[in-house]
């Protein structure tokens, strides 16, 4: 039995190592999510998962939506971004998606309906929302180390990018 034992805690080891510790992100992770989106603007959101609702402009056949990949916090590994696609000065993006190490894809924000973010210079994220005749806004930048968005002291404006179509 001991050396059963040992044998399994030693394969389990093994598997936690070559897999880089649990940190291993899976090049292509954010095809599912892309390819998710693109279904649903496609049939209407006929499909839509109830436990990821999709924000209600989002199933407007008006409305043009996209995404952008990329690196928010420098650990080389990419976050997807789903934004709108109009003619304003800054992009709005609506959903932020992550890939956790433990978890895989991980969708930290879901806006939309008077709340949105943009992101700024240096990645910062500016997250704004209207309660009322009233806007909130506060800064963050995302830490993947902590897996967080701790809020930061800032006045970066937001950017307007180009954003790859999904529908």
């Amino acid at each position: 039995m001991k050396k059963i034992t040992r044998v399994c805690l030693i394969a389990m080891a093994l598997a936690f190592i070559l897999t880089g510790c649990g940190s291993y992100v899976p090049e292509d992770w954010a095809t599912e999510n892309i390819n998710y989106y693109k279904v649903g603007f496609k049939d209407q959101w006929k499909h839509e998962d109830a436990d990821y609702n999709i924000c209600p402009e989002m199933k407007d056949p008006k409305n043009k939506f996209g995404y952008l990949l990329v690196d928010l916090d420098g650990d080389g590994g990419d976050e997807l971004l789903i934004g709108i696609i109009d003619d304003a000065k800054e992009t709005k993006f609506c959903d932020l998606i992550i890939y956790h190490k433990d978890f895989g894809p991980t969708r930290s924000f879901a806006c939309g309906d008077d709340y949105y973010f943009y992101l700024c210079a240096g990645n910062v994220i500016k997250m704004e929302s209207w309660r009322g005749s009233e806007t909130e806004i506060s800064y963050m930048k995302y830490d993947s180390s902590e897996n967080s968005f701790p809020i930061i002291e800032s006045d970066a404006m937001p950017k307007k990018f180009d954003l790859i179509p999904l529908n």
